[in-house]
This record gives structure tokens, sequence and C-alpha cells, in this order.
């Protein structure tokens, strides 16, 4: 009786909560496991955890060969604001050490290597992955792990590498509209409608097969109409789904990153509608604060359900759209005046 009342609460308060999910907290943190407490050990972890943040936050795998930051890994508990240690279970012989780097030591670090940043607010992943192990059986890999151990594998990637993915409850709902052929099919229609309870903003289409030997994989990417397709191979499962984690981080990266050096400045004139609830104004101003491009927000005018805005930004207007896009928060409709952009607040 319990469990049934807990998955009701959840499927009403699930995609409120879903819709919301891409601000990406723990960028600026990692955990990384050490067999003792010991100087030399912690010292050596934190380097590794500085060089995975760094990666995370510029969203380059390739940070460490700019000569600045090289330079900067040897010294990387400057950068450190906090640490602790953790024993996973009373039976580990392992500690897991969490370390928590300074942000704006890292940013300025960052604009003095001249790397690109990406922001905290990162489009929202649902992930329809079939796993097909070497007797033929097939799974969907829900919320709730299984013995195949994908879905621990894949989060601890997303984690590492600041991507937020999530993956279906596979409850009744779920496992009455979408099958294994399905996902394996790419049944596009099929997916996008049973995925809108979710409100994620891209999809990640997997079947991921076990050989003998290897593992091969097949997946489609889908972001705001563009699609993207990989086949990937590995001895290991973490290997295939660390380098499907690794494109799609270059590919969001790629769309979302925000220059941190010679980048002009310009401001946009908006006017967002449906302002109709007590908090809309105040979440509105927030959530453009959040937008990587954005520097500063001025309202102009509130009229009715109704208001302007003055917004500065870093980069291309094409670069504003795609971060405003993010969260479905903001909808872009149609405008009369081509000099003024025109969203509708999602609520």
């Amino acid at each position: 009786m319990k469990k049934s009342l807990l998955i009701i609460i959840l499927m009403i308060v699930l995609p409120i909560r879903l819709a919301q999910a891409v601000k990406v907290s723990s960028l600026y943190q990692a955990e990384i496991s050490v067999a003792s407490q010991s100087t030399e050990e912690r010292e050596q972890a934190i380097k590794d955890g500085f060089l995975q943040v760094l990666m995370k936050v510029s969203g380059d795998p390739q940070i460490e060969k700019n000569s600045l930051i090289h330079t900067n890994l040897k010294r990387a508990e400057y950068y450190v604001q906090e640490f602790s240690y953790l024993t996973p279970s009373t039976s580990a012989s392992q500690y897991l050490l969490q370390v928590h780097f300074n942000v704006n030591d890292v940013n300025r670090l960052l604009k003095r290597a001249g790397i690109s940043s990406w922001g905290q607010n990162r489009p929202l992943i649902l992930v329809w992955l079939v796993y097909t192990d070497k007797h033929d059986n097939r799974e969907i890999i829900g919320n709730e792990e299984s013995t195949s151990n994908i879905l621990s594998y894949m989060k601890q990637q997303a984690k590492n590498s600041g991507i937020p993915l999530i993956f279906p409850m596979m409850d009744v709902e779920d496992i009455d509209h979408i099958s294994a052929e399905n996902v394996i099919d790419k049944s596009l229609p099929l997916l996008k409608e049973v995925s809108k309870r979710y409100a994620p903003d891209a999809l990640l289409i997997g079947h991921l097969q076990q050989h003998d030997s290897d593992f091969e994989s097949e997946w489609q990417f889908i972001l705001n109409g563009e699609q993207w397709h990989w086949a990937l191979s590995g001895v290991t499962a973490k290997t295939v789904v660390a380098d499907v984690v690794a494109q799609i981080g270059q590919t969001l990266s790629k769309r979302y990153i925000v220059k941190a050096v010679d980048n002009p400045s310009m401001w946009l004139k908006l006017e967002v509608t449906n302002i109709t609830q007590r908090d809309d104004l105040v979440q509105l101003m927030q959530y453009l604060k959040q937008l990587s491009p954005v520097q500063q927000v001025q309202l102009l005018q509130v009229s009715g359900s109704s208001v302007k805005l003055s917004v500065l930004i870093r980069g291309s207007l094409t670069s504003f759209q795609q971060h405003a896009s993010i969260g479905q928060r903001l909808i872009q409709v149609p405008a009369e005046d081509e000099n003024q952009l025109v969203y509708e607040w999602a609520h």
C-alpha cells in the first residue's frame, strides 16, 4: 500500500520536477575513490578531481593540453573550497573523497586561459535504452537498477560529465505503451508521445547488445528537431557508455558553449506573455539571469499579463535562443516587430 501511494505521488510531482531539473549544481564538485586518507593520495585525487571539474565546466575533454591549465593542475589544492571523506559501506575497503572547488576561482582560471565555459543550465535528456544480453534477453533500462548495472554506469558517466540524464520509470503507464521493439526500431512518434510525461529537452534512444567478446550499440540523439546518430562498440559495456556520454557532451558543448573572451555583447528586447501568477515575474527574472549568455536583465514595462525587458547578452542571438529553449519555460512565438523577441512563459 505504501509503495503504491509513493508511485502515485511520484507520477503527480515528477513531470513538474523534471521540467525544472536542468540546472546542474554539481559542476564544481568531484568524487574520487581512494584507498586511504593519506596526504599523498589525497593530493593526487584532488588533481584528478580538479581536471574532472574543468572538463565538466568547459565541456572540453582536451582541456589539459592548455598550458595554463596544465600548470594549474599541479596546484589544484589552491582551488579547493572544502573536502570530506565518505565510506560507501561498512564493508568497503576504499573511501570516497568529495571535493568542492571554488566557483569563482575556477571561472577566473578558465577566463585567463581563454577557454570557453558551459553554464549550469543544461538540457534534460530522457534515455530510452534497450539492453540485449548474449542470451538474447532484452530489457528497457528503467530508473531502478537491474542485474546489468547499465543504469549505474550511465548515471556515473553523466555525473562526471555534467550531463543531466533521466530514465523512464517503466511503471504500468510506460509498459502499456512502449516495448523493447519500439525502442530498437526507434519509433519516434510513439517515443515522443510517451516521453511527454517526463518533460525532457532531448531524447537519447539506444540499443546496447552484448556478444561473446564485446558490445556493440546504436544511438540516436534528438534535440530541438536535430538528430545525431552513433554506432559504438567496445570490449565492455562501461567503455560503450563512456563513449556515448562523451559524444553527447561534445555535441552539446559545441551548441551551448559561451566564449569566455573575445565575444561581443548586445542588448535584446524581449516581450514575455502569460505572466499571470504571483511569482511568475520573479521566476522569469531568475530564469533569464541564470542563462549562460545573459549578463544583465532590466525590466522595462509591465502591462497586464505581459512584460517587456531589456537583456544584455554575450555572444549571438542564436546562442541566446538555444539557451532560452532549455527547460521549456520560454516558448518563442511570432513577433510583429522583427527587432523584438516574443515568448510565452510556461507554468
